[in-house]
């Protein structure tokens, strides 16, 4: 039974904090937006969360191919509707999908040539590499015999990245293994290899996390980049591998070195879609060294859509085959802070006296929050009470062991 709507529907593909972001976007527009898979988290305590299927049957978190999602997407009942995948694996089965030429659905992802060269960090790092784009020294290694030595680094240290950090994530826990000796990477690197994963050997960039810096935004089916957000990192958790926990935007004149970083890139590469780019400023050279680049979108998008960037519409728009607006103001000082990990990560500094409560509730209080808001508090009411009950409970029962 067809679905019928007189907005055209979007299927927003995936879970967790991202999706939360991209279903805010659109349904404060009035746009109809469903969400597969059926997910047990926060997001579906949001006003606007909708199921893609009702009964629930056929929900898994990852569909394991293309033609898994053609069923699921026909059993939907829904037509013309814009997928939205918001992970590395979910963007890969759209693409497959979308050879299909399915007319009754749309989307926006780039081919697999270019997922090939961005989401693989070796890929990656052998194009910045021919195209001269400053980066961390990095060695793609596929056999213990590949590491050698390990290079001499300069005030820091060199860890093993995933090429493909989503699985990595999902079978070890962490974004990469620091590593201290040759003897060391090997043993990881069998681990890894044992998991059917690859990795490139790269150097850790010293400086502080606030060097940290994003260029986000959007290019149209033209190859034309019609916005850029960016913005630097202020906290991070857990330290060195950790995400983002507070940031700040700020003008793209800041960051020109980055920005023509990723023009060149994108000159290079033919791209459509939403980005993420994530840098670091080298403080032995200055330079703004490229570390990776999201086809998709990223935990903090509501922040950017807040402030006036919306990649989501922009999507939308482009994916129908309507003009895609160009964005060149946004609001700059705005402040995003993701309270629960922020906790964490502003301990060492008001040990240090260097922050005090009192200024980071003030902080919170001015910021945006990817999951706490006003018109749908819902979200961030229940995650309060999940961690906050987990905790007790497990107090509860080391007292009474």
């Amino acid at each position: 039974m067809k679905r019928l709507t007189s907005i055209r529907p979007v299927i927003v593909l995936g879970s967790g904090v991202t999706a939360l972001g991209v279903l805010r976007a659109f349904a404060r527009q009035g746009i109809p937006t469903f969400v597969h898979p059926d997910t047990r988290e926060d997001l579906r305590h949001s006003r606007w969360y909708q199921p893609l299927l009702k009964n629930g049957r056929g929900h898994s978190l990852e569909p394991p191919s293309a033609a898994a999602l053609a069923d699921v997407l026909k059993r939907s009942g829904l037509e013309g509707a814009f997928l939205c995948p918001i992970s590395d694996n979910w963007q890969r089965i759209v693409v497959e999908f979308s050879e299909r030429n399915d007319p009754r659905f749309v989307c926006v992802v780039p081919s697999r040539a270019t997922l090939d060269t961005l989401q693989d960090k070796a890929g990656l790092a052998l194009l910045l590499q021919r195209l001269g784009v400053p980066m961390p020294a990095t060695r793609p290694i596929s056999v213990g015999d590949d590491i050698g030595e390990l290079p001499r680094a300069n005030d820091t240290f060199y860890f093993l990245k995933p090429t493909d950090s989503q699985n990595f994530q999902m079978r070890f826990g962490v974004k990469g293994f620091r590593v201290h000796s040759t003897v060391e990477a090997r043993i990881r690197l069998d681990q890894i290899l044992a998991a059917k994963l690859g990795v490139v050997l790269q150097e850790y960039i010293p400086g502080s996390f606030t060097e940290h810096h994003f260029v986000d935004g959007y290019v149209d089916r033209t190859g034309a980049i019609k916005a850029l957000f960016a913005r630097r990192r202020e906290r991070i958790y857990p330290p060195d591998f950790g995400n983002s926990t507070a940031m700040i935007s700020i003008p793209p004149q800041q960051v020109c070195s980055a920005v023509e970083s990723v023009r060149r890139v994108f000159e290079e590469v033919p791209y459509r879609g939403i980005f993420s780019a994530e840098f670091k400023r080298d403080p032995r050279d200055g330079l703004f060294k490229l570390l990776e680049i999201n086809t998709r979108p990223w935990w903090f998008i509501d922040f950017a859509v807040r402030c006036g960037v919306d990649v989501c519409r922009m999507a939308y728009d482009d994916a129908h085959g309507r003009t895609v607006q160009t964005v060149n103001h946004y609001k700059i000082g705005a402040a995003c802070i993701y309270p629960y990990y922020d906790f964490f990560a502003v301990q060492p500094l008001l040990r240090a006296g260097s922050l005090t409560w009192r200024r980071w509730a003030t902080e919170l209080m001015r910021a945006y929050q990817p999951v706490g808001c006003w018109d749908d508090p819902l979200p961030s009411i229940a995650g309060f009470t999940r961690v906050t009950s987990g905790a007790l409970w497990r107090r509860l029962r080391r007292q009474g062991s």
